[in-house]
C-alpha cells in the first residue's frame, strides 16, 4: 500500500463511517440481506480473440454501480469481499462451461493507477475467486505497458484504440499452450479484455476465457 493511498483512506475511514451503501446499516459496506437483493444479469459471447466471454451483473443497475465505484473511487478495499462473493455464487453456476483453467490472470492497472488507488481490485477478485475454487492467480504475465485514458471516456471505436498496445506479456514460457482466464471487473464493449486476450494468444497462450462482474 502506497504512503498516498494510505493517507487517502485514513481520511476517508475517518470522515465517513463503516455502513452498508444499500440500506445504511452499521457496521459492514454490504450487509446480507442487500447483497441478496442483488439480481444478476448473465450475459455470454465469442470474441475475437476471446474463446469466450461471461458477465454476470448489469452495471446499469445504479445501486450495482454505487458498489463499484466504491470500490475504484472511494478505495473501499473491504468491498472485494462481498463483491467476489456475488462472483463466486454465479461463477458456480457455469463453472462446467470453463473447466479447469490453468490459473487466472487479472486485467492490471498501469503502475501510475495502482499507486493511486492501492490495489487491483480485478487482483483482489481474483484471489477470492482462487481461494474458493482453487484456482492459481498468475499477476506477473501480463504488463500494463503504457497508462490510458478511462474507457468510461470513450464510444466504441474510441475504446479499442485507447487500449492498443497498452498491453505485454513479461514471460511467455509461462503461457505457453495454457488455458487462462481473464478477470476484469466492469466490461463494456469488450475492448480492453480483447486486447489483452490477444497478447495472451500472439504469446502462444492455447485458451483464454474472458470472465467480468458487470456488464456496461
Amino acid at each position: 500500500m502506497s504512503f498516498f493511498f494510505a493517507i487517502k483512506k485514513f481520511i476517508f475511514d475517518t470522515l465517513f463511517p463503516i455502513e452498508c451503501l444499500g440500506c445504511g446499516r452499521e457496521g459492514e459496506w454490504l450487509c446480507a440481506a442487500c447483497r441478496e437483493n442483488i439480481k444478476p444479469d448473465h450475459h455470454s459471447l465469442r470474441g475475437e480473440f476471446l474463446d469466450r466471454i461471461f458477465t454476470f451483473y448489469s452495471y446499469d443497475n445504479e445501486f450495482f454501480k454505487k458498489i463499484i465505484h466504491g470500490l475504484k473511487y472511494k478505495f473501499v478495499e473491504d468491498l472485494a469481499s462481498p463483491l467476489g462473493t456475488l462472483l463466486i455464487r454465479e461463477l458456480k453456476r457455469i463453472e462446467g462451461q470453463i473447466g479447469k483453467p490453468d490459473f487466472i490472470v487479472p486485467v492490471p492497472l498501469h503502475r501510475k493507477r495502482l499507486l493511486e488507488r492501492g490495489f487491483n481490485q480485478s487482483e483482489l477478485l481474483a484471489l477470492k475467486i482462487s481461494e474458493y475454487f482453487g484456482w492459481p492467480v498468475e499477476n506477473t504475465v501480463l504488463k500494463r505497458s503504457r497508462a490510458t485514458a478511462p474507457q468510461v471516456s470513450q464510444d466504441e471505436a474510441g475504446r479499442k484504440e485507447n487500449v492498443g498496445n497498452a498491453f505485454s506479456v513479461v514471460d511467455s514460457l509461462k503461457i505457453l499452450n495454457k488455458k487462462i482466464v481473464l478477470l476484469d471487473d466492469v466490461t463494456t464493449t469488450g475492448a480492453t479484455m480483447e486486447e489483452c486476450a490477444k497478447v495472451l494468444k500472439n504469446a502462444g497462450a492455447k485458451e483464454v476465457l474472458g470472465l467480468a462482474l458487470a456488464k456496461g
